[in-house]
């Protein structure tokens, strides 16, 4: 069984370098051998890939590497690509991938699961009618990484509402998702597998001289981490099961993870899930001081469960080639 690590140059920082090109680093490698050394030590064969710009190379690299099966495709261009061609790969399909903030929101509200109330602007000169209660939390609709998050995104009152969709439609190029601000404690649920699901331990994030998670504060690792995060046991398993429904209603496949806000009344909202998250467990710096590779934060919940990086990785592949059912097939039939 060989595994092909996809990996592609500034997959997680485009949209923000369009707002602040000299405060972002790309890690896409760093991430992408992390996950390669922990399937080398699990005793897996497996192989950097990089994504080419033409998909017809970057078959031919599948090809000649005889890969069985693909982790950590980095968008809906390489999930695209991956189906066409009917390559196994590791990770939420065409069937979630494309879907904006929106529509996932959308989803979980037809399954009675919580969110903040939302609506939608295309343009800081046309936001619909906002029925919502004050303050507002306004994002990229599309966005990742924390791409366009900034303290400035919360609005307290109506005239502030055009400058913030504005920075948003104009300069990252997307429509905005405004949405009631829930005051509560911030935490974001890791789940693995995809037949038998498990649900990783709570990261409670708190803000360190921010009022939100910022993209700086979060890809520069400058929260403060809680895991496991301190809630009584009824609170867990609401949490976890609530996460879990969403998991599933959303049919997320092998990883995912649940952003959520608990509000003072002890509600689970949901945030978004998130197909491509983080998975390094460790945060690591060059000998400037300058970040290398960004702590994610599915990686804080493996090393509370107790699982090492060869443990975390390997599960998570092991949980798309079961889905594929690839254990006893001949993998020079994979890929003809």
């Amino acid at each position: 069984m060989k595994a092909g690590i996809f990996w592609r140059k500034l997959r997680n920082v485009e949209q923000q370098m369009r707002l602040t090109s000299d405060k972002v680093y790309d890690d896409a490698y760093e991430e992408a051998y992390h996950h390669y050394s922990a399937l080398k030590t699990a005793g897996y064969d497996a192989c950097l890939l990089q994504w080419k710009k033409d998909p017809r190379e970057t078959f031919d690299d599948i090809k000649k590497e005889n890969i069985d099966i693909i982790f950590n495709a980095s968008s809906t261009k390489e999930i695209a690509f991956l189906e066409t061609f009917g390559i196994p790969y590791v990770g939420s399909g065409i069937d979630l991938v494309p879907l904006n903030k929106a529509q996932r929101k959308e989803i979980v509200i037809y399954n009675k699961l919580p969110t903040p109330k939302f609506v939608i602007a295309d343009d800081a000169n046309r936001i619909p009618e906002i029925n919502l209660n004050y303050p507002l939390f306004a994002k990229p609709i599309a966005g990742r990484g924390s791409a366009g998050i900034g303290e400035d995104n919360i609005i307290y009152r109506k005239e502030e509402l055009p400058r913030v969709v504005k920075k948003i439609t104009e300069n990252i190029g997307q429509r905005a998702l405004i949405e009631e601000f829930i005051e509560g404690r911030e935490i974001t649920v890791g789940i693995i597998g995809y037949k038998k699901s498990i649900v990783l331990p709570i990261v409670e994030i708190g803000y360190n001289s921010v009022k939100t998670n910022t993209f700086e504060h979060k890809m520069y690792d400058k929260e403060i981490i809680y895991c496991p995060a301190d809630f009584s046991k009824e609170e867990e398993r609401r949490i976890k099961n609530t996460a879990l429904k969403i998991y599933k209603v959303l049919n997320a496949k092998d990883y995912s993870r649940i952003d959520m806000i608990i509000g003072k009344n002890g509600i689970p909202y949901f945030l978004e899930l998130n197909t491509f998250a983080g998975l390094t467990m460790d945060s690591k710096k060059d000998e400037y001081g300058d970040m290398k590779v960004h702590h994610g934060y599915m990686g804080y919940s493996a090393k509370a469960a107790g699982m090492t990086s060869s443990e975390f990785i390997s599960t998570i592949l092991e949980s798309g080639i079961e889905r594929y059912g690839l254990k006893n097939k001949d993998k020079r039939k994979l890929i003809s």
